[in-house]
């Protein structure tokens, strides 16, 4: 038999035991926390943990989590899961690798004191998103600037305590994504950072729904951006319409 058809064979063959075993024991965390949970692997704990959050669920036990979570733990979603100040406490001081948290969509039962905790212990930080929360301020965003330099990705749709005075502490940043739609911003924070590091690194950029006019879009370095939502914005200024053409990736309202 030639190779090729042995390798065929093999890639039509069921989920490995390995796989097998991380979904049996995902959707029976209890029967083995007290017993085996501690004493497994990382990779094998993080293998389960993206078996919890994207089949199972999500987690709505801290306990559990906090059994799983270690320093080898680059990553987490918790979209699906119930979030408290412990499960962020948690992930800030036994994961000090994680560059990725996604919260937006969990179930919030968490108040700014989990999340001081992360924006403080978190250091290699990239990506953060955490939509419609009232806890996530400016005073919260410059906590983040001070201590994550490498961030790349803020995403904070929908929150609506994020205000101008962010623009201070962003602009420092290097980051290619930033979701502010639906936040308190207005033409005075984009002209804050449009000529500081983060406005020169800009590749995606959402201000949709916010106080923001074809006055301040057009200050942006439009080499630069990729890709801007501006939805539900005033939109009148002509410069910015007849600029914004060479866009490829667009997403705006003209007000009447």
């Amino acid at each position: 038999m030639s190779n090729s058809i042995i390798i065929s064979r093999l890639k039509k063959q069921p989920s490995s035991l390995y796989n097998t075993c991380v979904r049996y024991v995902a959707r029976n965390l209890k029967r083995y926390k007290h017993e085996y949970l501690g004493m497994l692997p990382p990779m094998i704990k993080n293998a389960i943990i993206v078996n919890v959050t994207r089949v199972q669920r999500g987690f709505h036990n801290d306990e559990l989590l906090e059994m799983l979570t270690n320093r080898a733990l680059t990553r987490i979603n918790l979209s699906s899961s119930t979030i408290t100040n412990r499960t962020l406490i948690s992930l800030a001081e036994k994961c000090p690798k994680l560059n990725s948290l996604t919260l937006s969509k969990g179930e919030y039962r968490f108040t700014l004191v989990g999340l001081e905790a992360v924006a403080r212990n978190l250091l290699q930080l990239q990506q953060i998103s955490v939509k419609n929360c009232p806890f996530v301020n400016d005073a919260l965003i410059e906590l983040l600037a001070q201590n994550c330099p490498r961030l790349d990705l803020m995403d904070f749709e929908a929150c609506p305590n994020v205000t101008d005075r962010s623009a201070e502490s962003i602009k420092r940043l290097k980051l290619t994504k930033l979701n502010l739609s639906r936040t308190n911003i207005s033409d005075v924070f984009l002209k804050a950072i449009a000529e500081e590091q983060c406005g020169r690194t800009l590749e995606d950029l959402n201000v949709g729904h916010c106080k923001v006019t074809g006055s301040g879009l057009v200050r942006l370095p439009w080499d630069t951006i990729k890709y801007i939502g501006f939805e539900g914005c005033d939109i009148e200024d002509l410069e910015f319409i007849e600029m914004s053409k060479n866009l490829k990736y667009i997403q705006w309202t003209i007000s009447n």
